[in-house]
């Protein structure tokens, strides 16, 4: 083989490689695009279901997360960054044993029907502000038929949206 040859094949070589690294560098997590996978509490989207469970079962040795009312549910308080005290009660849905999507629910601890003042629709807006505190002030609204107004915030592959539910609860996904 020639010299000129085998130069010209390692320079295809070379970049042959440099553009199959940059085609596939998104498909393998390589690229410089920011994760938007943190959640919240030390969770995250794509955490394995067993690694949720040891971390719960951690938090709850250490009395920081408790059982929920429901079967599949966690529970943790908020003592006073709302105001008043917020039970804030989530568990996730799974898909091919990860986490990809994250229903939390929260309400005042003090909730009675007769009790106006710790109704949802005046609980939506610290929750709302609770959220620009943890994921960055970029929300916007769009008014449901329904539902009434949702905050929204879209940030890479995660999606956050906040909604009062019914009198009791403010529903955040």
């Amino acid at each position: 083989m020639h010299v000129k040859t085998r130069e010209i094949l390692i320079g295809l070589f070379v970049c042959l490689t440099i553009s199959m690294t940059s085609c596939n560098s998104k498909r393998f997590g390589l690229s410089n695009e920011k994760k938007y996978d943190s959640l919240f509490l030390g969770i995250s989207m794509g955490m394995e279901k067993k690694a949720f469970y040891d971390y719960c079962w951690e938090m709850n040795r250490k009395k920081i997360f408790k059982h929920g009312p429901t079967n599949q549910s966690v529970e943790f308080k908020l003592p006073s960054e709302l105001g008043d005290p917020v039970s804030m009660q989530f568990y996730p849905s799974f898909y091919k044993e990860k986490i990809y999507e994250m229903p939390v629910l929260f309400n005042y601890e003090s909730w009675a029907p007769w009790n106006k003042e710790f109704a949802s629709d005046i609980l939506f807006e610290k929750v709302v502000s609770l959220f620009k505190k943890w994921y960055g002030d970029d929300f916007q609204t769009l008014q449901h038929p329904t539902m009434g107004t949702i905050y929204y915030q879209m940030k890479g592959k995660r999606r956050n949206n906040i909604f009062i539910r019914d009198d009791r609860f403010v529903q955040a996904v």
